[in-house]
């Protein structure tokens, strides 16, 4: 719509056959209109519709007949529907039901209608255009705005699936089994990337340890902090010509002085516990650093928690940590896992600001997983049951799980460790 500054122009269309009518209509509200700011009518043929002259347009009256095919309308409705143009169409007799002009937005009139009233339509038309140009312009800026925030957003969502690539490809790729000692691992991050982090090694030839961190916070700066503590993670050294097995409450010392050497940023703290076995053994020793305590299972049912004394990663210097030492025996099953679980199985509840509290539903489930025996098989119904809960696409927090089992020790680790017996035996 142009925007007028004296007067409005304002133009009756038809077709060859109702140019008289078209005319005569003109000269009737040409002679009617006594508003400001003033009118300059013309008329046009609607073969003629062109670009150039719907520049010029304020508002377009159309001659058309009710029981005429309006589809032929139509293409011109739309062209000037897209230059944003109020039409008022000019009908012989009512319009019949289910017309071009329910939907297109045009208001109907008869042709018989008095000048004045004619006008009084095609003022209100057009001052309530103006408010509607108002409306598409910040619209197409809205659109122009979303786009660019579109592909900002994009952006961000590749770079997000990159960085959480990047992270899982640092954790290990493939379950470790060594001596009838069998693990597993559930990692489950509640966006792109993770604050928690984990690691499974073969120490040696009878060792395993098992690592498992959560960075304070969420999102981008706690998924950066899980691979500094990551690449920070020493868990053994060199001794002459071998290598000696660092112990875990050494191991969390040494990371604890990592993160305090390298402390730049607030918040930059963690949780996390260590556990080394002897899977020839079945040796046990762990320790923690405000991490949930592991849990041992055993294979009758009862279940301990192995708890060890030791405060969050990164925050004081002179922090030591405690270890606890634990036999494990034939059957036995060893949990690591994030403090995400404790709103993993929500209770159903009435109320519901209670059903994200924290609780302990998920030592029932680990002990009933317990049953399964293979970490493997473990994993995989915990991931199942994980789905089916609650709130399971959104979940609260990054949710990880390491599973061992003592199995069976091989025959030839049988006879070892018989022979081992008797040497340490014999005087």
């Amino acid at each position: 719509m142009r925007e007028s500054k004296n007067n409005w122009n304002i133009t009756v269309f038809a077709d060859a056959d109702h140019e008289i009518v078209a005319q005569a209509i003109c000269r009737r509200m040409m002679n009617a209109w006594d508003i400001s700011p003033g009118a300059i009518f013309t008329t046009g043929r609607l073969d003629e519709l062109t670009e150039a002259v719907v520049r010029e347009l304020d508002a377009a009256v159309l001659i058309v007949d009710a029981a005429s095919n309006h589809a032929r309308f139509l293409s011109s409705l739309s062209y000037l529907e897209d230059w944003h143009v109020p039409v008022l169409a000019l009908l012989d007799e009512p319009p019949r039901s289910s017309n071009i002009f329910e939907h297109s937005g045009t208001m109907v009139d008869g042709r018989e209608t008095s000048g004045p009233i004619l006008c009084a339509r095609l003022h209100g038309m057009l001052h309530r255009q103006r408010e509607i140009n108002r409306l598409w312009r910040e619209m197409a800026v809205a659109r122009r705005t979303y786009g660019g925030l579109h592909g900002e957003v994009n952006k961000i969502h590749e770079e997000l699936h990159l960085a959480a690539v990047a992270q899982r490809e640092h954790l290990p790729q493939e379950p470790i089994s060594l001596h009838g000692v069998t693990t597993a691992a559930l990692w489950r991050p509640a966006h792109f990337v993770s604050g928690d982090i984990y690691d499974i090694t073969r120490l040696d030839e009878d060792h395993i340890g098992l690592f498992i961190a959560d960075a304070v916070g969420h999102g981008i700066a706690a998924a950066l902090m899980t691979m500094v503590i990551l690449q920070s993670l020493t868990t053994s050294e060199p001794n002459g010509s071998s290598v000696r097995i660092l112990q875990p409450k050494e191991v969390l010392q040494r990371l604890n002085a990592q993160m305090i050497r390298h402390r730049g940023l607030p918040n930059r703290f963690a949780t996390s516990a260590y556990a080394v076995i002897n899977c020839r053994s079945r040796r046990l020793t762990v320790a923690g650093a405000g991490h949930p305590a592991p849990l041992l299972i055993h294979a009758d049912g009862r279940s301990v928690a192995l708890e060890t004394s030791g405060g969050l990663l990164g925050v004081f210097s002179d922090e030591t940590y405690d270890e606890l030492e634990v036999e494990l025996e034939l059957g036995d099953h060893l949990l690591l896992y994030s403090d995400g679980f404790e709103q993993a199985f929500p209770y159903v509840r009435r109320d519901d600001a209670r059903e994200v509290l924290p609780n302990t539903r998920y030592r029932q489930e680990f002990e009933q997983l317990c049953a399964l025996g293979s970490p493997k098989k473990m994993i995989a119904t915990i991931s199942q049951r994980l789905n089916l809960q609650s709130g399971s696409l959104h979940q609260a927090d990054d949710q990880t799980l390491l599973c061992l089992h003592a199995g069976q020790l091989t025959t030839e680790d049988q006879k070892s460790q018989v022979k081992s017996q008797k040497l340490s035996a014999t005087p």
